[in-house]
């Protein structure tokens, strides 16, 4: 049996996040949205200097940009603020991952709420093992997620060859 226990803090909460997004999809977002603007702006300016610039033209360029700075700023700033938040309304949560040999459990425990979910091998979609932390995602979308530092029992290269063994091909290390 191996077990590990977790009290996130905003820190491993904050680096979950930089693991499990993608940098590379945001900056594509980000390059799409900002070629856009890009493209507004300069046929504004090429309409303007024509003087047969309409006014509809004006307001497509102001509309593109403000939708590109939406778009950087809740790329950029939300998720931290929805992790901070989640960090100050929860600020006792512990949890507690069992893997056994033919399931894992889940406990999680917080102010009020003593939660124990019991949960076959088959029901994981993918694990990822990614700078030192694990990822597992259930077929339910669901996840959990724990550095390998916060191992009770066992170790991170026990665990890794079990899930291995037990889910397969669904098992990924970056």
């Amino acid at each position: 049996m191996i077990a590990v226990r977790t009290k996130p803090s905003r820190e491993s909460l904050a680096r979950l996040w930089k693991v499990q997004a993608s940098p590379a999809r945001t900056i594509a977002a980000l390059a799409v949205f900002l070629l856009i603007m890009a493209v507004t702006l300069i046929s504004t300016v090429i309409s303007l200097k024509k003087c047969n610039g309409s006014i509809l033209l004006v307001v497509l360029a102001v509309v593109t940009a403000c939708a590109d700075i939406i778009v950087i700023v809740r790329t950029v700033r939300l998720p931290s603020k929805r992790y901070a938040a989640v960090q100050k309304s929860v600020p006792d949560l512990r949890s507690e991952y069992t893997f056994g040999d033919d399931h894992f459990t889940i406990h999680n425990e917080c102010t009020g709420i003593n939660e124990h979910i019991k949960l076959k091998y088959s029901t994981v979609k993918k694990v990822v093992y990614n700078e030192c932390w694990f990822v597992v995602i259930t077929g339910s979308g669901n996840g959990i997620a724990f550095h390998e530092n916060s191992f009770a029992n066992g170790t991170p290269q026990e665990l890794s060859a079990l899930l291995r063994e037990k889910i397969g091909k669904k098992y990924k290390v970056r």
